[in-house]
């Protein structure tokens, strides 16, 4: 079983979604069986780290809300991913641009580490507050999970594999992908949003079952 995942490092639902994923293969019992793919998705391709704006103040201004209001909404949305098992300290998160992260995130899928550079990215910008488009992060983050610093360097300085990131998208926008997370599942069954354990339990049975069927 194949299981395609766009997501892009700085959505909340995406880390939240594959936490729940990784639950529901926890108890799936052809786990073994089950490959993971990322591919790359930009949610704000715009976005430019700004120093000294909070993660506050960046989502009111993105949503035009009070910025009191944008903490009791991410306060729930805190307390949401706490139950899911994820910790999100937006106290200390850092709105940043990824399109650097997911040309090194190529790389990383190229050597068999897609997922890992994706879950390190999800902590690095919801849990520890890093910048995770600033050039010298990446490199060492990169290096945290097994890539190669010098490669990752020469990546993101020399603009290397957009090409890439940009057949990502457009394979996205051609299946009619309208948000992140999206899961495509054999090629042909699809999943959007974070849904629920309960949910990816019951569709990794299903899908299973009707694929040995055909």
């Amino acid at each position: 079983m194949k299981i395609t995942i766009w997501s892009d490092f700085v959505c909340p639902f995406c880390f939240i979604g594959q936490a729940h994923l990784d639950k529901a293969l926890e108890t799936f019992e052809h786990k073994d069986e089950v490959d993971i793919e990322y591919k790359s998705y930009l949610l704000m391709p715009d976005m430019e780290y700004q120093p000294g704006v909070s993660y506050y103040e960046f989502f009111a201004n993105k949503f035009g809300t009070p910025v009191e209001k944008a903490k009791e909404q991410l306060k729930q949305q805190a307390d949401t991913a706490k139950g899911s098992g994820v910790v999100m300290n937006h106290d200390i998160a850092k709105p940043a641009n990824t399109f650097d992260g997911h040309r090194v995130f190529q790389y990383a899928e190229e050597q068999g580490k897609g997922t890992e550079f994706f879950k390190r990215f999800y902590a690095a910008h919801f849990t520890e507050g890093e910048i995770i488009s600033d050039t010298d992060s990446i490199v060492r983050m990169s290096e945290e999970v097994g890539l190669d610093g010098g490669a990752v360097r020469d990546i993101v300085e020399n603009g290397k594999n957009t090409d890439k990131v940009e057949q990502d998208i457009a394979q996205a926008q051609k299946l009619g992908v309208q948000g992140v997370p999206f899961f495509l599942v054999n090629d042909k069954y699809s999943i959007s949003g974070a849904q629920p354990v309960e949910l990816f339990q019951q569709a990794l049975n299903q899908i299973w079952e009707e694929e040995q069927e055909a």
